[in-house]
């Protein structure tokens, strides 16, 4: 190769020659500054820290903002960033013990006023920062993968009896709810599902009853791998569900006969009684912020087998 090369530039003429090592020397500086880049994207894949806009690793450190926290530069788009910037402490001004507190009082279930005296703050702000770590990138990130439901599919849906809504000091104001594990009457609709692999599905509907327009935007081939097997109630709307996945439903009638109802939807019920458990203890739940709650609870589960303080750290480092 190195003949072959030594022999066409000998042939060539100095003009050829000059235009020849102009061209390979740009080559040459772009495989440099490739390698610098690959070897800066390893450095920050590592850490983690990637751009917002672009999501590229390429980054460079870009001095600090007023509270001396590092900033970064992203090569690929020149976005300036804080890579905590979707981190729930954030423009918070509570630290790290009083977050570590708010983390573990909230996943044993504890209201926003018993958040408050732990921290020492108002009922308010540890509802506002509750509600911010809920709904944080933190929690997505640090969940198990949602895969696609598959093989046997149990769904069944449940209902939160009433909902507390606002600050009434009247205690007999009718207005003032709360949440009933044992009820019948139906205020708050959620959907949920498992498969065999574990995967849990659950999605409020923001509506009372379960519709059909909801069923059609939301348990389809996307959420359901086809020629599955569905097991569930009676629900007629359950049909379409198996039709639109092409799925095998088998339904069963929970009141004629509930031991075998039971045998066959034995997974989901148990996560039934486990959401409704965890959110016995919480008021002001509305169809507005019922979603942040179910994540809350589907973290949780997932991570069952972590102390309160293991699942703090997990959650507060993203690891």
């Amino acid at each position: 190769m190195e003949k072959i090369l030594a022999e066409l530039i000998n042939s060539l003429t100095d003009d050829q020659f000059l235009e020849f090592y102009e061209k390979v020397k740009k080559e040459a500086e772009l495989i440099k500054k490739q390698k610098r880049l690959n070897k800066i994207d390893q450095k920050f894949r590592e850490k983690g820290i990637k751009c917002p806009n672009c999501k590229s690793y390429h980054c460079v450190k870009n001095g600090h903002n007023p509270e001396g926290k590092q900033k970064y530069l992203c090569k690929k788009c020149r976005a300036s960033f804080d890579p905590f910037r979707h981190h729930f402490t954030y423009w918070s001004h509570l630290n790290y013990e009083q977050w570590n507190l708010l983390i573990q009082i909230s996943l044993l279930g504890q209201s926003s006023k018993v958040i408050s005296r732990f921290i020492k703050t108002t009922p308010k702000t540890a509802w506002y920062n509750r509600q911010k770590l809920m709904q944080s990138k933190q929690l997505e990130n640090t969940q198990l993968k949602f895969k696609k439901l598959n093989g046997q599919i149990q769904i069944n849906e449940t209902f939160i009896k009433k909902i507390h809504k606002g600050n009434f000091k009247d205690k007999f104001d009718k207005r003032k709810n709360h949440l009933d594990p044992f009820s019948t009457n139906t205020k708050c609709f959620i959907q949920m599902a498992v498969d065999t692999n574990n995967n849990i599905f659950v999605q409020s509907t923001n509506t009372k009853r379960l519709q059909k327009q909801w069923i059609i935007e939301n348990m389809n081939t996307k959420l359901i791998n086809k020629n599955s097997i569905i097991i569930s109630d009676m629900q007629p709307l359950y049909l379409l569900v198996a039709k639109q996945t092409s799925s095998t439903l088998y339904a069963t009638k929970t009141r004629t006969n509930p031991d075998a109802s039971y045998r066959k939807l034995n997974k989901i019920i148990k996560l039934q009684a486990s959401l409704k458990e965890a959110l016995i203890h919480y008021h002001g739940l509305g169809f507005t912020n019922i979603q942040n709650y179910l994540n809350l609870w589907k973290w949780k589960y997932q991570h069952k087998g972590l102390t309160p303080n293991q699942q703090a750290t997990v959650l507060y480092f993203n690891i």
